[in-house]
């Protein structure tokens, strides 16, 4: 399952970088009278798995706070990714590192069902990252110690962990193969394309740096890409907005079918 950039770009260097102010302590689905069931193995969603064993288990439940967050509000802090797991249930969010020059490095793009912070649960002393939410959404978090205790006993909350741990692996070697094999041209198109789905007017609103963050290159090689891109007629740019002219041109420059 490859990781989707899909968003409506926050511009970083606004005042965006916020914590989301709707966050409460409440279960993240609302629980019913426990049933009898049994684990589906073709579930494919984590959200779906844990939401199910939320409603079967009132204690699963309330042990997740359900924050919900805006375009560009900040979704964890470092310190918080450091100690709890975070499961996207709805929307865009954006895993990225600091540079000691003040640059952003992007991570991870994780959609609904995506996992971040299982370095907390792992043991494991993983890299700093923040989280920046692409899109209007919500994430359900939980403690890492509560996480191992649940995954002790739960054998369905340890199976939807482990789905949402697969789904990072694979968005990562995705993300790796691309990286070594795939010219910034096609991938640069590729991201475009993404990006514009479900956007009006096939219109992305992203800076250059903000690409080229995504990317994991230079804002340079953006920007001469681009001009490469609106020279063959690909695109039209104006201030922080690019709108998709020929998207089939686009979807051969990135080797898509």
């Amino acid at each position: 399952m490859r990781s989707s950039w899909k968003a409506s770009m926050p511009d970083w260097r606004n005042n965006c970088n916020r914590m989301g102010d709707e966050e409460v302590s409440r279960p993240a689905v609302e629980p019913t009278t426990p049933r009898r069931e049994n684990m589906n193995l073709t579930e494919k969603s984590a959200t779906a798995i844990f939401g199910r064993l939320a409603q079967r288990n009132r204690s699963v439940g309330e042990s997740f706070t359900v924050r919900t967050f805006r375009a560009g509000e900040a979704v964890g802090t470092t310190e918080e990714i450091a100690k709890s797991l975070f499961l996207v249930a709805s929307g865009r969010v954006q895993l990225y590192r600091s540079t000691r020059d003040l640059r952003r490095f992007v991570v991870a793009t994780l959609g609904p069902g995506s996992i971040f912070g299982e370095d907390s649960v792992l043991g494991g002393q993983g890299p700093n990252a923040s989280a920046i939410a692409l899109e209007a959404g919500t994430v359900w978090i939980m403690p890492s110690q509560r996480v191992l205790e649940l995954s002790s006993h739960e054998a369905m909350f340890t199976f939807g962990l482990m789905q949402a741990m697969g789904q990072r692996v694979v968005e990562a070697e995705n993300r790796l193969e691309q990286m070594a094999y795939s010219t910034i041209s096609s991938r640069l198109a590729a991201l475009l394309l993404e990006l514009a789905d479900g956007a009006p007017k096939g219109m992305v609103r992203a800076t250059h740096q903000e690409l080229a963050d995504m990317l994991g290159t230079w804002r340079e090689t953006i920007s001469k890409t681009l001009q490469d891109f609106r020279r063959r007629g690909l695109l039209t740019s104006g201030r922080c907005a690019i709108t998709l002219v020929d998207k089939e041109g686009l979807r051969q420059e990135a080797g898509l079918p």
